[in-house]
């Protein structure tokens, strides 16, 4: 235990430590303590994914995959910007830590970053 203690006080020493206080955001995780333990949440960061794309008053719906995926794979109407739906899968694919029900969908469309059609989007 003394060792610990004053290997303590040397990095303290040595490097200005400042006590930032409890965690309440980290990565785009929103992190609350209960007396049941740390829970995690991404809610805040699917809403700037939404309020960036402008779907943020869209309704929500059982699964976001199309049921005809006859399109998907119609490469006739490329998108010119690739960078913005390759920015969008990207933010997706990390929403899927604590998303899993959406996985399927983001890696479907994660198929398309190199020549994203209207479809995709």
């Amino acid at each position: 235990m003394e060792v610990i203690n004053r290997t303590k006080t040397l990095l303290h020493q040595a490097f200005k430590i400042k006590d930032l206080g409890k965690l309440k955001f980290f990565l785009g995780f929103e992190v609350v303590r209960t007396t049941t333990g740390i829970h995690y949440f991404q809610r805040k960061y699917a809403l700037d994914i939404l309020e960036e794309i402008g779907m943020l008053n869209s309704k929500p719906c059982q699964s976001p995959l199309m049921s005809n995926t006859k399109d998907l794979f119609d490469t006739n109407k490329t998108v010119h910007n690739t960078d913005s739906y390759r920015r969008l899968i990207g933010k997706l694919l990390y929403l899927t830590n604590s998303r899993p029900d959406i996985s399927f969908s983001v890696h479907l469309l994660s198929q398309f970053v190199h020549g994203p059609t209207i479809h995709h989007h």
